[in-house]
């Protein structure tokens, strides 16, 4: 939904005689803003997407302009407009070469072209996209709640979306800091720059929209292809890649549904998901791989969850609490080992004995033998819920 360098050039390109020198494979790309640009040192406070405009005033300096290009390149910065013919009466040779070589936008523009009006009317452009945006998000918010049918809701995802197409949401949650702002909204343009209006070229060609809920994220595809699902979980990833390495990156991933109205379905289940990649840990947890836990992360007063883990666990819980025991993690063991007490055993660090005391002690504690896999059941899923509730918390 962002504004892309490409769109601005081919609207405007004649009003500003605005001239491809190299990189034009690199356009199709998010600009967050623009800056004038006569000092190289102010690159390093760009916070990526933007779009630079330089006279060349330094030009003069040998190697200066092919310094800057490459700084703002390795900032992820969206390109370089030149207003030639004062200072720098045409782009040097090598930076023309290394732009095209590295797909980094390097665009010409006559001195007697006014900056200040680019620079105003560029960045209207984006202020009015960010305003379209947040209509398209308004709406989507909507849909996802069912309120599909809404005149107005039709009305604007019906411009630009197939409402009888196919729809899928991945739901996106990052554990953040006041501090993290920057970092995550950096993550989220990384996110926009993974869609593309070019065919052919290494970008996702499909129509998306990008709700900000409260704490969360919410991604919706409009008929994207079979590719891009095996495709894009692991692109997100890397998108949010300063919150993943700290493990502080959640995806959940929703079923692909035909017709807007089944998108409420489809984002409801990858919510779902995305609260069992939170309870889990795992970064990357697809709806329809969920099995059981579908039913448990489904729930959403977790107080029902917690009280059903104290019936099963309770008991065993409170005699560990009074006889500084470890009944609750023997019995997890137990679970887990398939009821091998050697398992139990080389998994605790205990001898076989001692956990066959413990275990048989547990049986009579609740009351239940533990002699198949379905006495076993309960205990398992109220140490689920265990698991889940700490994770959240």
């Amino acid at each position: 939904m962002a504004v892309r360098f490409w769109e601005m050039y081919e609207e405007t390109k004649v009003q500003f005689k605005l001239k491809i020198a190299a990189g034009k494979a690199g356009m199709d790309t998010v600009v967050s803003w623009v800056h004038m640009l006569e000092d190289e040192t102010i690159v390093s406070r760009f916070h990526g997407e933007e779009l630079g405009i330089t006279t060349g005033m330094k030009a003069a300096s040998p190697g200066w302009l092919l310094k800057v290009v490459q700084g703002m390149a390795k900032d992820d910065c969206a390109g370089i407009i030149i207003n030639t013919g004062m200072y720098l009466k045409e782009i040097p040779e090598e930076v023309i070469l290394w732009c095209e070589e590295h797909n980094f936008p390097l665009l010409e523009m006559p001195w007697e072209i006014s900056i200040t009006e680019l620079i105003q009317d560029y960045c209207m452009r984006i202020i009015d996209q960010k305003q379209f945006e947040k209509k398209i998000s308004n709406a989507f918010r909507e849909a996802i709640q069912g309120r599909w049918k809404e005149a107005d809701v039709r009305q604007v995802l019906g411009e630009r979306y197939d409402m009888e197409g196919t729809y899928q949401a991945f739901c996106v949650y990052v554990k953040k800091t006041m501090e993290d702002e920057f970092n995550y909204n950096q993550s989220v343009i990384k996110l926009e720059n993974l869609f593309g209006l070019w065919k052919g070229n290494d970008k996702i060609n499909t129509s998306y929209g990008l709700i900000r809920m409260e704490d969360y994220i919410v991604l919706i595809l409009n008929n994207s292809k079979e590719k891009v699902f095996a495709e894009l979980p692991g692109l997100i990833l890397q998108s949010f890649s300063y919150f993943a390495k700290e493990h502080r990156f959640y995806l959940g991933i929703g079923p692909r549904v035909s017709h807007i109205e089944n998108l409420s379905a489809s984002y409801k289940k990858a919510r779902t998901a995305m609260k069992m990649s939170m309870g889990t840990g795992r970064q990357i947890i697809q709806f329809e791989e969920m099995g059981f836990f579908k039913l448990l992360f489904s729930v959403e007063d977790t107080d029902i969850l917690n009280s059903y883990a104290g019936e099963i666990l309770g008991t065993l819980e409170e005699y560990d609490k009074v006889h500084n025991s470890v009944y609750v993690e023997t019995l997890r063991s137990y679970i887990k080992n398939d009821r091998s007490l050697i398992g139990v055993a080389e998994d605790t660090f205990t001898h076989r004995n001692t956990v066959n005391y413990r275990i048989q002690n547990i049986k009579k504690i609740l009351g239940c033998e533990l002699k198949n896999a379905e006495e076993l059941f309960p205990y398992q899923v109220a140490f689920y819920i265990r698991d889940m509730t700490k994770k959240e918390e």
